[in-house]
């Protein structure tokens, strides 16, 4: 038996479907030492099986809540669960399916100090450092964080359908940097700068956890919904070589 969370409620004989309070929600990755790595990976799919549970919850929540939407007193906790280390229940299996997935230019983030030449007569030229990181995050609704534990994180990355590019590549976890050094002429009365806007690989989809014992009256629950498109994996896309892809821009201004 599972619990269903969907747009428009589907009834099945002996299956409860109801419709909590959805919120929005964006999550960094936290680095949980001590996670088994089991993972069984397949294209578009990520099962983590875990250490067998009888089905009986351990210890209550801790009031994380980790799950955006859900009210944990009504129903399963179920990223907190899948994440470990939470109270609950342990699940048998946390598997993320993905739906769609795109590659597009990120946001631009400033690369570099603002370098000034208000008082000056003549363009002067400068010289600059520019650096830049960014790791995966992983979002509910486009915008509500959601922490992810390191074991918790092999789910979503079997799930991401790899980069069959040959000059490109993505891995959930990696933190990718790219630093520069850059010359450019600030003509008097003006300030400079530099931005970097970074290529991103966008995935979204469902979760489905499995417990050994009824958890709220379900075995089977799916986050938010079966077929869903509203967890949210966003991760850099770098170079063959490890560095971060993306596009430096250069701006001025009046001081």
């Amino acid at each position: 038996m599972s619990g269903h969370l969907t747009g428009l409620p589907r009834h099945h004989i002996g299956e409860r479907v109801a419709r909590p309070d959805e919120g929005n929600v964006s999550m960094n990755i936290l680095k949980a030492a001590g996670r088994r790595r089991l993972g069984l990976l397949a294209p578009a799919l990520a099962v983590l099986i875990l250490p067998f549970s009888t089905g009986t919850a351990s210890a209550a929540y801790d009031n994380s809540n980790l799950t955006p939407g859900w009210n944990p007193n009504s129903y399963p906790d179920v990223i907190a669960d899948c994440d470990g280390g939470h109270g609950g229940m342990t699940p048998d299996l946390c598997q993320y399916h993905e739906t769609k997935a795109w590659t597009a230019l990120g946001k631009r983030h400033q690369a570099t100090n603002v370098v000034a030449n208000c008082a000056g007569s003549d363009n002067e030229s400068y010289t600059f450092t520019a650096s830049y990181a960014t790791n995966t995050s992983y979002t509910y609704e486009e915008e509500q964080k959601l922490e992810v534990g390191s074991g918790f994180s092999d789910v979503f990355e079997g799930g991401v359908k790899a980069s069959v590019s040959s000059t490109e590549k993505w891995t959930l976890g990696d933190t990718r940097t790219t630093t520069q050094t850059l010359t450019n002429t600030i003509r008097p009365g003006y300030k400079g700068a530099y931005w970097f806007a970074p290529y991103v690989r966008h995935s979204r989809g469902w979760l489905e956890v499995h417990y050994n014992k009824r958890n709220h009256g379900h075995y089977f629950w799916y986050y938010p919904g079966k077929g869903a498109s509203k967890v949210g994996v966003d991760t850099p896309v770098a170079l063959n070589s490890g560095e971060l892809k993306g596009v430096m821009h250069w701006a001025v201004w009046k001081c």
